[in-house]
């Protein structure tokens, strides 16, 4: 599938001055998968939560990811992956000069139907640094 036929979308569309641009790859009852990016200076909120476990890569730039309930930081460089537990509430930061563009995976269910957003916030990020392979 091209870029062009993905589907396109804010992240909240209800403020888009602390919005990302997504667009979604696969979305199905047990994973959701998609790429989203961030311009320079520019975040997105309020706090994303989720039901499932979503992972982050970062395909280019940087993202500071912060968990506002327990104050935590990472700072998530290109070729990095970043784990957000079940209920982990984060917000992303690009502080860099160039646009970051991550993937993001979240499963099994980006938002819980019965439910809806989780109100609870557990978990601890953890960052996976790649390392060179020789």
């Amino acid at each position: 599938m091209k870029q062009s036929e993905l589907m396109q979308f804010l992240y909240t569309e209800v403020a888009p001055e602390t919005s990302d641009l997504n667009w979604l790859i696969a979305s199905t009852d047990s994973v959701t998968v998609g790429e989203y990016q961030l311009a320079p200076g520019s975040h997105f909120a309020p706090a994303d939560i989720h039901p499932g476990d979503e992972i982050y890569y970062v395909l280019k730039g940087q993202v500071t990811m912060f968990q506002p309930e327990s104050g935590q930081v990472v700072e998530v460089n290109q070729g990095e992956g970043i784990l957000m537990p079940k209920g982990c509430p984060h917000i992303g930061y690009n502080f860099g000069e160039k646009e970051a563009f991550m993937l993001y995976v979240i499963a099994p269910k980006a938002w819980d139907d019965s439910n809806g957003i989780p109100l609870e916030y557990t978990g601890a990020m953890k960052l996976y640094k790649h390392e060179e392979r020789g």
